[in-house]
């Protein structure tokens, strides 16, 4: 991935429904770079849910999100690809793989930051990873 991207968006704070350099809430952030850095847009969901605390509301957005996007196993994973990962049970929050094993993601007490997947933090949080129709084209152009 773009180095500079990835400098300009670290710290960035986090922001309910955060959809700029402004701010980021965890969807906002992958919605910004598959944008930016991949010129794949992606629905906002911001008139979907309250706020970012919105557990239930949030979590069936994740799940409908990934229809349509295929499943990769994470040891194939590529930069782009969503990780869904869950809180308190559930799949409520996602990054964007940067490179293995690290993805991006926007924190409510730190803002973005880069982590690793396979931290004691992450590892057993990992629901999946997804990658967006057009990424897998791109993949399969390559011969991956």
């Amino acid at each position: 991935m773009n180095s500079q991207l990835l400098q300009q968006l670290l710290g960035v704070p986090f922001k309910d429904k955060g959809r700029d350099l402004s701010g980021f809430d965890c969807w906002g952030l992958v919605r910004y770079v598959l944008l930016h850095e991949f010129g794949i847009e992606v629905p906002s969901y911001t008139e979907n849910y309250r706020t970012w605390k919105d557990v239930e509301e949030i979590a069936a957005l994740v799940q409908g999100q990934s229809l349509g996007w295929q499943d990769i196993p994470l040891p194939a994973a590529q930069p782009g690809d969503v990780i869904v990962l869950r809180i308190l049970g559930r799949p409520w929050h996602v990054g964007i793989i940067t490179d293995r094993p690290w993805f991006m993601h926007a924190d409510y007490t730190s803002g973005t930051m880069r982590a690793r997947y396979d931290s004691l933090q992450w590892q057993k949080r990992i629901v999946g990873v997804s990658r967006h129709p057009a990424l897998c084209l791109e993949s399969q152009g390559r011969g991956s």
